[in-house]
């Protein structure tokens, strides 16, 4: 069964909270069994009261350092979880300011779109793009500054690294919002998908192809086909003279030398790479 989170002791309220109670139970029940035990001696009770003391310091800086540890081992557990999910090549993280201006990017980011850290920090985001998706991410970017500032997004842009190369990433973000809730900027972490797209766009050019082909298969091969089929059904069927055999065979000839041209050429297109958009 799953443990209720009010009982987990993995806050620092919680640890603060367990650590007054102990005291809180200790002192009074410690005062009352020593009250009880040294009435008539106050010697034994003070002596009696500094050992109490000092056991107390013991018992809860164990305590202490107990519920410390398990929560510190908590966080560097999740932060080397992080540390590992972006040492992955193709992710990345990056900070923008309310007027999409860098304040932070991570290694990964800089070494997908080849800038230094210094040639990014300041920069506009739309300086990375491409002029041909200027528009569609000014677009979309005035969409997340209007949302609410609880959401998250989710959307594709299209960079221009420094080579000038088109990189397609996929980026996740949030708003970043100061004491008074007021948005200051945002944080987003994006996965490079540029070698998923161009192998979406190969598959809808096959796609495209095999449409093609079929469309060829339609009309280009059925037709002498049918041909061929009908007079081989005729000659069969049909007690012919020479000279009619003779001009049936002429026909299925020029019949077949149509099907086998169709066919070369349906070949011929399978293996051709298909156009790009």
């Amino acid at each position: 069964m799953r443990k209720p989170k009010f009982l987990s002791i993995n806050q620092p309220w919680s640890i603060t909270l367990v650590y007054l109670l102990v005291g809180i139970i200790w002192i009074f029940f410690s005062d009352k069994l020593t009250s009880y035990i040294f009435s008539d001696d106050m010697q034994e009770m003070s002596r009696f009261q500094l050992i109490k003391g000092l056991f107390y310091v013991l018992v809860t800086g164990l305590l202490l350092y107990y519920m410390i540890k398990k929560l510190y081992d908590k966080i560097n557990g999740g932060k080397q979880e992080i540390e590992l999910l972006f040492t992955n090549p193709n992710l990345g993280i990056f900070k923008v300011d309310k007027a999409g201006i860098f304040t932070y990017a991570s290694q990964n980011v800089l070494e997908i779109i080849g800038y230094s850290k210094e040639e990014i920090i300041g920069k506009n985001l739309l300086e990375l793009t491409p002029s041909e998706f200027t528009e569609e991410d000014q677009r979309k970017l005035l969409e997340i500054s209007e949302l609410d500032s609880k959401n998250s997004f989710i959307f594709n842009k299209y960079l221009q690294g420094k080579n000038g190369k088109v990189i397609i990433v996929k980026t996740y973000g949030i708003a970043i919002k100061d004491k008074e809730g007021m948005v200051t900027g945002y944080l987003a972490a994006f996965q490079n998908i540029t070698d998923q797209e161009k192998f979406l766009k190969s598959l809808e050019s096959k796609n495209k192809q095999l449409r093609e082909l079929a469309s060829d298969q339609s009309h280009l091969v059925r037709a002498p086909l049918a041909r061929i089929l009908g007079i081989i059904e005729l000659i069969q069927a049909v007690d012919l003279k020479s000279s009619e055999k003779g001009e049936l065979l002429k026909h299925l000839k020029t019949s077949g030398e149509e099907l086998d041209a169709a066919l070369r050429d349906i070949s011929k297109k399978m293996n051709s790479t298909p156009t790009k958009n």
